[in-house]
């Protein structure tokens, strides 16, 4: 007898363990879908702290405010942490990969598209901007790539690149330092990874993304100091008759430098400008 009341039992808190795990995961709310969630994305070897001070701007002068960490580990499982208040007018999520080091697009895309889909699954986020910093533009590029027809997901409507790696990488693709934007906006030069890209431009949704494309051009040298500004300049190519608008803005100065760039208060100011003015 005790050993069927104790079947029993188990069988009763196991259908509550179901009950419970299944209502958790939708937290949604009509302000969660009407929202557009802003997510900022770290470059390579980056960290929970690389993007915080454009964040904190955000905060400070643009009432946003963080609701939510992804952390994606390496196999792509994310993890949501924090609490999306429903009140939040314009919510920001710091998206973490542990695995920093990797170069693989597909990858690093992938990751980011898991990210969204638990977004929309658990928060029914309908709509997306983001903030990518160095090699996080390559996830955002390539998720687009990929995954831009796909209307079951998020959407993306606003893009701040930074210091974007878009058609090539000094020492990984050979890339001359004399590669230039033509008069034509086409690079001289062009990558493996970018004649890849212009194959799958179709994906990216025709006058649906507002793209602001930063850069640094670090002691008048062209580039940087890791990645040329005509690699960085190249999105203008890849999206000329997809964007709903395009436009670059270069900064210089010590703060020009490619890291730096994510901390400059002026491009803090220009990617905040860009983000929370009215669309026309």
């Amino acid at each position: 007898m005790k050993k069927h009341l104790w079947f029993l039992l188990a069988g009763i808190l196991a259908a509550a363990a179901i009950v419970i795990f299944a209502a958790t995961p939708r937290q949604t709310t009509a302000a969660h879908e009407q929202a557009p969630v802003t997510l900022y994305l770290h470059g390579h070897f980056g960290n929970a702290h690389s993007m915080q001070a454009l964040m904190t701007r955000a905060e400070q002068v643009d009432n946003a405010q963080q609701v939510l960490t992804a952390t994606v580990d390496p196999h792509g499982h994310v993890t949501f942490t924090g609490h999306w208040l429903a009140r939040v007018r314009r919510p920001l999520v710091k998206v973490v990969f542990q695995d920093n080091r990797t170069l693989n697009y597909d990858l690093i895309s992938d990751w980011l598209h898991n990210v969204l889909v638990g977004l929309r699954a658990r928060y029914g986020v309908k709509k997306f901007n983001i903030v990518a910093h160095s090699l996080g533009n390559a996830a955002v590029l390539y998720y687009e790539l990929r995954y831009g027809k796909d209307r079951q997901l998020p959407q993306l409507q606003r893009y701040a690149a930074i210091a974007g790696n878009f058609d090539g990488i000094p020492g990984m693709h050979m890339q001359p330092r004399n590669n230039r934007i033509q008069r034509s906006g086409q690079p001289r030069f062009l990558a493996p990874d970018f004649r890849r890209a212009m194959l799958d431009r179709d994906s990216i949704p025709a006058g649906q993304i507002d793209f602001l494309n930063i850069y640094g051009d670090w002691d008048d040298t062209g580039s940087d100091g890791r990645i040329f500004n005509a690699s960085s300049r190249a999105l203008g190519w890849l999206v000329a008759g997809r964007a709903r608008s395009y436009r670059e803005a270069k900064f210089t100065g010590a703060q020009a430098q490619h890291s730096q760039l994510r901390t400059n208060p002026k491009v803090a100011r220009t990617v905040d400008e860009f983000l929370w003015k009215a669309r026309k």
